[in-house]
């Protein structure tokens, strides 16, 4: 079954808590006004990240670090009466699991996801504070199982298994909280993980 570590779910929940009552105070008047959102060109996201899909033989969540790098490509669009933009995103998550399934009990198992994504971002700026964004794109991935004690298997080859994957389809919608004009955090929720971190815009 499919979970998401409740601290961390909690976290999210409370984050966007935050987004709507600030959404609340401000958005009517500047989702109205397009354009009048920060100018950028080019925004970083070190984060921390949370896998709890598509695990490939990975047993509970991974964990690990990971960074996105989005670069806006349309300031005001694609629909020019509201405070919206498009931009293109690249990244790379490291997500490590440290058990396996069906593995015995004696062995010891881990599994290494890599993902690196290219999305479509859609930004909708609520306050100068708050901005929501969704993202569609697709993933090259790599995983590698490895069994470091009591392998069940006879061979090598069994015991060590790498896989590589050119297509798989990612989905994100998240909340952006800006601290200064350069600086804030990211939340975002999806399949295969969610994450949590920094925000910087040069």
């Amino acid at each position: 079954m499919r979970c998401v570590p409740r601290s961390m779910a909690s976290l999210t929940a409370t984050l966007l808590g935050l987004a709507l009552s600030s959404f609340a105070f401000g958005a009517s008047a500047q989702i109205r006004q397009p354009g009048n959102h920060l100018a950028y060109s080019l925004e970083l996201e070190p984060h921390l990240i949370v896998q709890y899909d598509r695990k490939w033989g990975a047993r509970g969540s991974g964990l690990g670090p990971g960074i996105r790098a989005t670069i806006p490509v349309v300031k005001n669009g694609p629909i020019p009466s509201i405070n919206n933009s498009l931009g293109v995103g690249f990244g790379f998550d490291w997500a490590i699991f440290n058990d396996c399934q069906g593995k015995p009990n004696s062995a010891d198992c881990s599994v290494n996801q890599f993902w690196v994504p290219v999305v479509a971002q859609w930004n909708f700026f609520f306050t100068p504070v708050v901005s929501t964004f969704a993202e569609l794109g697709a993933a090259v991935t790599h995983r590698k199982l490895s069994y470091s004690k009591n392998c069940p298997f006879l061979t090598e080859s069994s015991c060590q298994v790498n896989d590589l994957e050119l297509f798989q389809p990612v989905l994100f919608v998240g909340g952006r909280f800006s601290f200064s004009k350069t600086a804030g955090m990211v939340v975002r929720l999806g399949t295969p993980y969610i994450s949590i971190g920094a925000d910087f815009t040069l």
